[in-house]
């Protein structure tokens, strides 16, 4: 009977052993920058009137509930083509709701091309290639899906050489 309580508990110490570390690092792996999902984003922009198309990442967090989302646009309207690179660090209000608010802000790097039929000088300014670079305030809802999946609403305004409003929806996917 002795034998047979040693063996239990040697077992119990042993699963512990095994199962501790796991659990431990599944823990650490939802805490922490890494990625986290990625997912489509749409929407449209005011002064360049375009409509926007792209993607998102989810690259964790560097402290709890502050979050860093990197994201790429395209841009179309306004007689320009756009690219857009963001790089957004938003907080993530703890609340205990459905609905997660967040506010942050936002790098982008904003390249574009100009097509101006009107301009027939080619002196590089009015047509062609340009580069902007500014920053957004940003502010938006998030909320969970089935499955883990996420979708957010996300209203951004402009500070510097960028459009001066942005309006996205997204989903991210893990």
């Amino acid at each position: 009977m002795i034998r047979f309580r040693s063996m239990i508990a040697l077992c119990a110490i042993a699963a512990a052993v095994t199962v501790a570390p796991a659990a431990a690092a599944e823990a650490a792996a939802e805490a922490g920058v890494g990625f986290r999902g990625w997912g489509p984003r749409f929407g449209a922009s005011a002064d360049a009137d375009q409509v926007l198309v792209g993607a998102q990442f989810d690259l964790g967090e560097f402290t709890k509930n502050l979050r860093w989302q990197p994201s790429f646009e395209l841009g179309f309207g306004d007689d320009k083509y756009s690219l857009y690179g963001n790089f957004m660090v938003s907080y993530y209000f703890p609340v205990k709701a459905a609905v997660t608010p967040y506010a942050g802000a936002q790098l982008t790097v904003w390249l574009f091309d100009e097509d101006d039929p009107g301009n027939n000088k080619n002196d590089g300014f009015d047509d062609g290639f340009n580069a902007e670079v500014g920053l957004y305030a940003v502010g938006g809802i998030e909320t969970k899906l089935k499955g883990g999946n996420k979708f957010l609403a996300e209203l951004q305004v402009g500070i510097g050489d960028v459009p001066d409003v942005r309006v996205l929806v997204g989903w991210t996917f893990k």
